[in-house]
This record gives structure tokens, C-alpha cells and sequence, in this order.
């Protein structure tokens, strides 16, 4: 049974805005997770995928040079 399209972009975002959270160390806003959502929306497996590394990535450099 393939789920719900609202059900499964708010997978696709959850993962994506669960990355921004723990880089800024707060909740987003309903504006940001409003714009996420709409980001995400169209993205594909392998779209999302590149994006959610790239994003874990950057935060990672990010660390290191705190």
C-alpha cells in the first residue's frame, strides 16, 4: 500500500528539517517548516538523498571549525 502523498512529504521534510534543527539548536518556525515543505515537495528519492548528505556535510564542516 503506497502512503498518503501529504504523509509522505512530511517524511521526506521531516528528515531534511530535522538537520537544519540540530545545526541552529532550535525549533524552526512555522515560516521555515512552511518553506521546507514546499522545497522538498517535488524531490525524489535520489534528490533527497543528495541533499540530506550534502546538508550533513556542511554542518559537519561547520563543527569542526567551531
Amino acid at each position: 500500500m503506497k502512503p498518503e502523498v501529504g504523509i509522505d512529504n512530511h517524511k521526506k521534510g521531516s528528515e531534511i528539517k530535522e538537520i537544519f534543527t540540530d545545526a541552529l539548536h532550535r525549533d524552526l518556525s512555522s515560516d521555515e517548516n512552511l518553506l521546507i515543505n514546499k522545497w522538498v515537495q517535488n524531490f525524489n528519492h535520489e534528490e533527497r538523498a543528495t541533499i540530506i548528505n550534502m546538508l550533513k556535510e556542511l554542518v559537519n564542516k561547520h563543527k569542526r571549525h567551531d
